[in-house]
């Protein structure tokens, strides 16, 4: 049987992350060996209200766990995954705090890794209609020229390399050198990057775009700061990619040949 964790990354969600659980359709939640839910030092301790959650909805299978210190959003999300693979887990799945990306969608996500035809599984708004789900223009354009830019120099093409809704093969996670990725909004790239250099099979699978009032966005200034990130880092990778320059943590056993 798929051990299977649900990893909730959470900040100033304590207004949401319930629904968020409590969306988690019944058969999936069943087939969950743990759900974590990490919050990364908010400014108030959502832990009192998880406990007395998990108790009320008889959900013992939900851990929940506060960071000392703020990690930053990769850092979170590493935690996650270095959680996973202690654990013994086959999947894991990363499904924000915000109500951002559809925890129904949870099951179709999984379902290419269960069936063996692929290692990390992306869940893609720009498979339909972003703009119809209320994604912001800037942020709809600037995600189309950042993917384009990463397939370019990568050679591995993709609708949208920035969605934070992801399953990952934790066999995967175990051969790869994650922990020396970036602890930033990088992550998304610098982990995805790592599943390639590996020969990792990737999919993607449609998923309806969401951002209400609820939803946390970086700021615009963030934002930007991702988008020139995210490039150097795609930059660094095919720099490396054609032999220009050596990056360590893509030559690790089983990746660049």
């Amino acid at each position: 049987m798929t051990r299977l964790m649900v990893f909730i990354p959470a900040y100033k969600a304590e207004n949401t992350v319930c629904s968020v659980i409590d969306r988690i359709p019944k058969d999936v939640l069943k087939r969950c060996t743990k759900i974590v839910v990490s919050d990364n030092s908010s400014p108030v301790d959502p832990t009192k209200m998880l406990q007395d959650y998990r108790k009320k909805k008889k959900l013992a299978k939900l851990i929940v766990v506060r960071q000392k210190k703020n990690r930053l959003y990769g850092g979170n999300e590493k935690f996650g995954c270095d959680y996973a693979v202690k654990h013994g887990m086959d999947i894991i799945v990363i499904l924000h705090a915000d109500g951002q990306y559809p925890p129904e969608e949870i099951a179709n996500l999984i379902r290419p890794i269960e069936e063996g035809k692929a290692n990390l599984v992306a869940g893609s708004r720009f498979l339909g209609n972003p703009l119809k789900g209320g994604m912001p223009k800037w942020r709809y354009l600037g995600n189309i020229l950042l993917t384009r830019y990463e397939n370019l120099t990568t050679g591995h093409k993709m609708s949208e390399w920035h969605s934070g809704f992801r399953a990952y093969d934790c066999k995967i996670l175990r051969e790869i050198p994650f922990r020396k990725c970036v602890d930033g909004y990088e992550w998304t790239t610098d982990l995805l990057l790592l599943f390639i250099i590996n020969h990792s099979r990737i999919s993607e699978v449609s998923i309806p775009t969401h951002y209400g009032e609820e939803s946390t966005s970086p700021s615009l200034k963030r934002t930007f700061l991702y988008f020139i990130f995210s490039c150097q880092i795609a930059t660094l990778f095919f720099l490396d990619r054609i032999g220009i320059m050596r990056i360590e943590k893509y030559h690790f056993k089983g990746g660049r040949r």
